[in-house]
Parts: C-alpha cells; structure tokens; sequence
C-alpha cells in the first residue's frame, strides 16, 4: 500500500492552503485585481518552475495561459522555484490584471488552455499588497522513499525507489538533527544562493513517517535553499543504510560544509507540499 498521502495526491486530495482570499465583496469595483494561484502539476516534464529561454517550464505555460485570457500581458510571482523533475502539491502565485474577466470563466479557461500536468486548485481575489514570495512565512515538503523496494516501474519520477531495506529509526534521529534554526550552507547548492545573504534558515519541523512500505519524509522551515531538502534526504538515506551515524547530519550543520561524501536524492520524490502565509507551528 502506497504511503496515504501520496495516494491522496494521486487522487487530487491535496494539503489545504493559507492563501488570504477575500470575498467579492470585499472588492474595489472597477481597480485592478490583485488574484493568486493555488497550483499543483507534475513537474517531470517541465525544466523547473522559471521561465528559461529555449526550455518548458510551468511559469511559461501559466502566464501564456493568463495573458490570452486577460487579453494583456501578465507577469507572475510564485512563492519560490522549484526545479527541473520536482513536483508541487501546493504552489502559490500572484500577480494583477486589469481584466474583467469573472473569477469563474477565467478559472475554466485555466482548465482547458493548460497542459494536463498543471492543475488550478483555487483562483482568487487577495488583497492589494499580497506578494505569493514575499508573503510567505514558511514551506512544507514531502519527499517519498520506497525503501526495498519491489517494482517501482510505474511510479518512476514520482518517489525514489531503492534497492535495499533502510533503519527507520536511524533515519528519523538524523531527520531530528535539523530541527531548530541552522545555517544550511553544508547541503545548499553552491550556485547563486548561497552568495546573496544569510544562509541561516528555521527548520519547524523535519519528521519520517514509515508506516507504509512508501515512506514520507516531511520539512517544514521558514525557508529553504537550493537543493537544501534533496541533499539532506539523500545524506538521510546514508544513514538509514548504515553508512553515516546519525550525527553526522549536526556535525555537517555545524561546520558548514560537506564532511562526508554522499547522493542528492532524485527530484521526482520532491513535492512542494504547502506555502503557509502564517506561522504554521
């Protein structure tokens, strides 16, 4: 049986959302609409969320939607990048329009002018300052393991299956070493980031469910740099094979650096879970 939550999103269940929506009538007639995007898709065939020259990506394919809707140019925030393979359950984007367009049609255009690896959970109003990025107070990830895993052929680039049994409670005690606040440089990507400020994030929570033969491990922090959770779950999986302790995870925090040579798990296990636009915990 595959991990509940995982099969909740394959069957379009997906985690709630802290978009500040307003009613109607809490709406200025006649200014331009500041609207948000609550958005899940299926990122294996996409080069990321960022518009890239000569690459798909899902801002592209939402903005060329939006723009024939509205019949203007619209240019779209999102609460952060996702890369090439990873997948969200709950990505949120804003952005303004002076289109009339009701709520209503422009969502059923939405539907039918995407790919069908985007699908709009919710559209609507937010209010004028709303900023999908700027807003945003913290973020959950999900990344799915499928530890021994018996035929992975049909979820390829939707969990990272492996070949051999690991220790669930070693990899729970290494996921416990995040928790708290951290500089994450040891497992950022040593690209763009790391370079424009602070590399010093909150970690709320970081948690292993094993209870089914997928297993979930969830992060939730105040905010997360590139390839951050893919490193730390693949340093996590050395240690639920028995190759690190599980201190080795703290140890690495503390000294900023790699100490021990280890995988980046595979993006298609990556989910962007939730965008919180309040303290979740």
């Amino acid at each position: 049986m595959l991990d509940k939550s995982l099969w909740a999103a394959l069957l379009g269940e997906f985690p709630s959302h802290q978009v500040p929506f307003l009613a109607d009538e809490d709406l200025e007639p006649g200014s331009p609409r500041r609207l948000a995007l609550v958005l899940a898709y299926e990122g294996s065939g996409f080069a990321g969320w960022q518009l890239q020259p000569g690459k798909r990506t899902v801002q592209e394919e939402v903005e060329k939607a939006l723009s024939t809707l509205c019949d203007e140019p619209v240019r779209i925030e999102a609460s952060g990048r996702t890369d090439a393979g990873v997948h969200a359950l709950g990505q949120v984007a804003s952005f303004s329009t002076a289109s009339g367009l009701s709520l209503a049609r422009m969502q059923r255009g939405l539907a039918s002018i995407l790919p069908d690896d985007v699908c709009v959970r919710h559209l609507g109003p937010v209010p004028s300052t709303f900023h999908a990025r700027f807003d945003c107070r913290a973020k959950t990830y999900h990344y799915y393991l499928w530890p021994d895993a018996k035929a992975p052929l049909f979820l390829r680039n939707r969990l990272w299956a492996l070949d051999q049994d690991l220790d669930a409670q070693a990899l729970a005690a290494a996921l416990a070493q995040v928790k708290g606040e951290h500089d994450l440089l040891a497992f950022a990507s040593r690209m763009g980031q790391v370079e424009e400020g602070s590399t010093v994030r909150r970690v709320l929570a970081a948690e292993l469910d094993s209870a089914e033969p997928v297993w979930l491990v969830r992060i939730t922090g105040s905010g997360f740099l590139r390839h951050v959770v893919r490193n730390l779950v693949g340093a996590c999986v050395q240690v639920g094979m028995g190759k690190l302790k599980p201190e080795a995870i703290g140890e690495m925090l503390k000294a900023r650096r790699r100490l021990y040579a280890g995988p980046k798990a595979p993006a298609g296990g990556l989910y962007l879970g939730q965008v919180y636009y309040r303290e979740p915990i």
